[in-house]
């Protein structure tokens, strides 16, 4: 657990026990960051700011959506940041808790977006919007700007799809497509609910909202949030056409095999008819053109042949002219 106070003088940490009397105070922004498993942590939550035990209870259960619930005296809100890699996007939760002078924030281990938030914060130590509100800004713009990375990760993806689902289609290129709709999906699950959420927010600024100024920097956020759900929205159209296309780009390629295949056919067939007539033993030879016993007769039947295979060669071509 860790207590960060933001006051006219400057930042600095605190004991548990100081944290009453700090809670108390009109000129600070006090910020308490908690880890989900942490008994320490969910005592001060229950003894100290005597948060409701729903929202205690929801801090422990790290698999939940985005959403926003309001309290006497105090906002609960859960986020979701996200991480991608080749083969999954992986969603954390953090959750927060905003009051009057002061933010909660509650997640799991190793959240990166904590250390990014305390450093952010570190730099701007004279901003005259400094409160509760604008710890939660900055939290809240962390996340939303760690989403845009993935979306530039995911619009490469799609464009090498693209490269290759007309060049180069194949089953395993379906099998990834498919697996990115389900990514797609869940990512906009989020996202949608996220921004539905931050709309209902700049609606609940008397919590938060001690400056004017702080609504511009929330409708910012509010604005990334509508242009991420916008870019989601037309990955998922993308690829719902490139497979439309992959589809189409199959049957192209299976009718051209299909024609290949039928002109080799055309041509063994015409071979064997040939042969195959030439082969029968008849009681008199001669009567055949060539006769069978000549000695050109070989070479006579091979020059049939050929001229067979140039004759289908060539119906070949006028047919695709067509």
């Amino acid at each position: 657990m860790k207590i960060i106070l933001y006051t006219p003088e400057g930042e600095k940490t605190c004991e548990k026990l100081e944290l009453p009397e700090y809670l108390k105070r009109e000129d600070c922004a006090v910020w308490v960051d908690l880890t989900a498993r942490e008994d320490e942590g969910a005592n001060v939550l229950a003894e100290v700011f005597k948060f409701h035990p729903l929202a205690i209870e929801d801090t422990r259960n790290q698999r939940q959506r985005p959403k926003i619930e309001e309290y006497n005296g105090y906002m609960f809100i859960i986020l979701n940041t996200v991480k991608t890699d080749e083969k999954e996007t992986v969603f954390h939760e953090v959750n927060a808790f905003v009051g009057r002078n002061y933010v909660v924030t509650v997640h799991s281990t190793g959240e990166s977006i904590i250390t990014e938030m305390e450093a952010r914060l570190s730099r701007n130590l004279n901003s005259a919007l400094m409160s509760a509100g604008y710890l939660l800004y900055t939290l809240l713009d962390l996340i939303v700007d760690d989403y845009f990375p993935m979306l530039d990760n995911l619009s490469d993806r799609i464009e090498t799809m693209e490269e290759n689902v007309l060049s180069r289609p194949r089953r395993q290129l379906l099998d990834e497509m498919f697996h990115m709709r389900r990514m797609l999906s869940e990512l906009w699950r989020v996202v949608g609910h996220q921004r539905d959420m931050f709309g209902l927010l700049l609606h609940r600024q008397e919590v938060y909202a001690k400056n004017d100024a702080l609504q511009y920097y929330m409708r910012d956020v509010y604005d990334h949030l509508i242009r991420i759900s916008d870019t989601v929205n037309t990955f998922r159209d993308l690829l719902t056409g490139m497979v439309e296309l992959y589809m189409s780009a199959v049957s192209n390629r299976l009718n051209i095999i299909v024609t290949r295949l039928t002109l080799l056919t055309l041509v063994i067939g015409s071979m064997t008819v040939i042969s195959g007539i030439y082969g029968m033993n008849f009681q008199n030879p001669e009567t055949f053109f060539p006769p069978l016993n000549a000695d050109w007769g070989v070479l006579g039947v091979l020059v049939m042949m050929a001229s067979a295979v140039a004759a289908a060669l060539v119906i070949n071509r006028l047919i695709k002219w067509e």
